[in-house]
């Protein structure tokens, strides 16, 4: 797969939880939106065009404003890992063009996930920064 087909895979994988937190047409209607401000993946093996996959999401953190989230993608057939994506989005108002709380409903349903998930354990590579390291 492309870089693109991984984001892209990503993409719907995000689309899915935004479906299970209430965010829907109606909702993007009424100006409401996330918007993604940051995105690190990483690839660790190759995907093929006709492997089936299996991408989970793990919900890290939220705030009034803010959604941190990590995905990972498995090929179906062997369970490896193949790449993992970790996301920050802020919620907009966007017709107003900025920034905005999170709704209560949205709030609710994120408060329900975060704590479920509090009992994973968070995967090494959150928050990592991308550097090259020099030997001396």
């Amino acid at each position: 797969m492309t870089e693109a087909a991984y984001l892209t895979a990503f993409g719907w994988a995000s689309d899915v939880l935004f479906q299970y937190i209430g965010i829907n047409d109606d909702y993007r209607a009424a100006g409401n939106s996330y918007y993604t401000v940051e995105t690190h993946i990483i690839y660790e093996r190759e995907a093929d065009f006709d492997d089936k996959l299996r991408i989970t999401t793990q919900v890290l953190d939220f705030d009034a404003k803010r959604l941190h989230f990590n995905h990972e993608m498995f090929n179906l057939a062997t369970n490896d890992r193949l790449a993992t994506c970790e996301q920050m989005l802020v919620h907009v108002d966007s017709n107003a063009a900025k920034s905005a709380p999170i709704p209560d409903s949205v709030a609710s349903a994120l408060t329900a996930i975060k704590q479920s998930h509090s009992k994973l354990s968070t995967p090494p590579e959150i928050g990592r920064t991308m550097k090259i390291k020099h030997k001396n």
